[in-house]
């Protein structure tokens, strides 16, 4: 096993702890929200206060990646890690949900743990694995997505949702020690660069497919992200068939179990993730990674649709898991696409400047569809979600898909010499 692999299985394991923690509290916030005494337009502060977190990393994820460059990717996983599980243990002590939105946005500001990760291994592993091994981080984000609400809502229906935090903590906090003890990296290219982040910036919206991609990035997170508000409290409204009741009961007893079957709807889509994802990064070897992010955009919009229509939750259990498997076409074609137009020196800022794109779609995604559901009720969301994705997918096929194979790749060293 090379240093590139250790590397590899390590930040899958980190990328799993801290996508574990953050979907651990996160399907179930609006009820925490709740729980603290907002009533009035309870779907509305729902998407402030989950968005608020992306607003503070959107403006901050490009400074990370300018110092990532610059210093390395490993001590900003190391700062994230921290960062993040020390705000988590403080989230649980909140007793008004004005505290919990500034915390919320020191989250967001002091995050970055995942980028980092995704362009370490971008940045550290050889050319002809970078794909296939973004795709596999992929799969331990999906895995974290998956387990943390399924984690998160036996925790919230055994021991509370402040508790259930705590653990979150302590997940980030075992993902750092992960990185200190294994991970080792070699900055590639002109690692120490001095560049601005507004040089970085205007470089990446100067070139058409960078620029292109940080659009998708955006419409997609704000199409996957829309639903966060809404679902914990849309779910408890739809009619339980018999075999859901039966499972619930068998684990909790006769009790309502609302919070385990929200973490498990979240999950459902996480899941079609990891058992698809590699199937997906071979069609996108084989055929282009934007076209395959076209084609994923376009059947997870047509499959997101039909779920406006269900009236139990287990039709929506399987729409769900079905846009999952559409969905995990996705998000790997973005980061891998991107590896394919960004020079490796420059790869840590193009990465925090890509994830700053998706952090503005995760502000706009959920406070819209905390309007949307407060204003045309919250199934008019799943409609306003699945045009969206349609909406990146024609965006994606003009923009990327028919562009010049031979074009030169961005933040070359020539480039990086002429600006620093």
């Amino acid at each position: 096993m090379d240093q590139a692999q250790r590397n590899l299985y390590v930040l899958w394991l980190g990328v799993f702890c801290t996508s574990s923690s953050f979907s651990l509290v996160m399907p179930f916030l609006p009820r925490f929200i709740g729980e603290l005494g907002v009533t009035e337009n309870l779907y509305t502060w729902s998407g402030i206060i989950f968005a608020v977190t992306f607003l503070s990393s959107s403006i901050m994820s490009p400074i990370w990646g300018n110092l990532a460059d610059r210093y390395g990717r490993k001590p900003m996983l190391v700062r994230a890690g921290i960062a993040l599980g020390v705000i988590y243990y403080l989230m649980s002590f909140v007793t008004s949900h004005w505290q919990l939105l500034w915390l919320r946005v020191l989250n967001g500001a002091l995050s970055g743990f995942n980028p980092s990760a995704i362009a370490l291994v971008a940045t550290n592993t050889p050319e002809d694995r970078v794909g296939r091994y973004l795709a596999i981080i992929q799969t331990g984000i999906a895995t974290g997505t998956i387990m943390g609400p399924l984690l998160g809502g036996t925790l919230a229906e055994l021991v509370g949702i402040r508790w259930t935090m705590r653990v979150a903590g302590t997940l980030d906090l075992l993902a750092v020690l992960l990185v200190v003890l294994v991970v080792k990296e070699k900055i590639i290219g002109l690692g120490k660069a001095r560049t601005s982040v507004i040089a970085d910036i205007k470089l990446a919206l100067s070139n058409r497919r960078l620029a292109a991609l940080m659009v998708s990035a955006l419409l997609i997170q704000a199409s996957l992200q829309s639903l966060q508000p809404i679902l914990s409290n849309f779910v408890p409204t739809l009619a339980q068939e018999g075999w859901v009741t039966a499972i619930t009961h068998l684990l909790f007893g006769a009790g309502e179990a609302t919070d385990f079957v929200v973490g498990l709807i979240f999950a459902l889509p996480a899941i079609a993730t990891v058992l698809t994802a590699a199937r997906w990064a071979q069609v996108g070897e084989r055929i282009g990674f934007a076209r395959l992010l076209s084609l994923g955009l376009v059947v997870a919009g047509l499959l997101v649709l039909p779920q406006s229509l269900v009236r139990t939750v287990g039709w929506l259990m399987l729409l769900r898991f079905v846009f999952g498997m559409a969905t995990a076409a996705v998000q790997p074609s973005v980061n891998s696409a991107l590896a394919e137009v960004v020079h490796p020196s420059f790869r840590g800022r193009a990465y925090g400047i890509n994830n700053s794109a998706m952090n503005l779609g995760s502000v706009v995604g959920p406070s819209l569809g905390g309007w949307v559901a407060d204003t045309l009720g919250p199934r008019a969301v799943f409609v306003v979600t699945g045009v969206t994705m349609m909406a990146a997918a024609a965006w994606v096929q003009r923009m990327l898909v028919n562009r010049s194979p031979d074009e030169p790749l961005v933040g070359t060293p020539e480039e990086e010499v002429a600006r620093s």
